[in-house]
């Protein structure tokens, strides 16, 4: 399977889906796909931030990304989809960066939950009106910015004050993140990756 990684992080888009196409008609376990394909784009990530890609290989490497989840979601597919398991995400205020984010996303929909993406540089009123809105009993919060920590802080705060927090639980995710920092800002959950992150998810709808 580290071939997939290998693949997906030089770009080799047709040898990607070939390698999804036999590993799935052999039966096998498509959390395993999603995983290899999450640790393929954190490669092309740091490629892009080691200036050995550019903004066009990054982009492309998102476009293999969706191709490869449109053959294995049918696969993620759960027989009894809820609508009503809704989970808001966004980045916090300060960080724009989304590829983490997107591919916890993708991976979530997949799996039979509502997502409700409110995108980059999220500030701490729009995390609370998402909630008081929409109901949603998930929230998680992204960063790669150590700088913005500070901003995830204040919106977990922003929810602990807003007389919702009784009702939903709080998960953060991102590469500078730990359990270490769930603790220092208040958050229930600490996803190491999207598989993690799906776990979690399923555990917060199944109580």
């Amino acid at each position: 399977m580290k071939e997939l990684v290998q693949a997906f992080s030089t770009l080799e888009e047709d040898r990607v889906y070939q390698i999804i196409d036999e590993y799935l008609a052999k039966s096998g376990e498509p959390l395993a796909l999603v995983n290899e394909l999450s640790q393929g784009m954190e490669e092309v990530g740091r490629l892009f931030k080691d200036d050995e890609y550019a903004l066009g290989e990054l982009i492309y490497s998102g476009e293999i990304f969706k191709g490869a989840m449109d053959k294995v979601k049918p696969f993620l597919k759960d027989e009894d989809d809820k609508p009503h398991r809704k989970v808001i995400i966004g980045t916090v205020e300060g960080d724009i960066h989304d590829l983490g984010k997107n591919i916890v996303i993708t991976l979530l929909e997949c799996s039979g939950f509502q997502v409700i993406d409110l995108g980059v540089d999220v500030p701490a009123s729009k995390f609370v009106d998402a909630v008081k809105e929409t109901g949603a009993r998930l929230v998680g919060m992204s960063l790669l910015l150590t700088t913005a920590m500070d901003s995830m802080r204040q919106a977990i705060k922003s929810l602990n004050n807003s007389g919702h927090r009784d009702s939903i639980k709080i998960m953060i995710g991102g590469a500078p993140t730990s359990e270490r920092l769930k603790e220092d800002v208040g958050a229930d959950f600490y996803g190491r990756d999207a598989i993690e992150a799906l776990a979690i998810a399923r555990s917060v709808f199944n109580q």
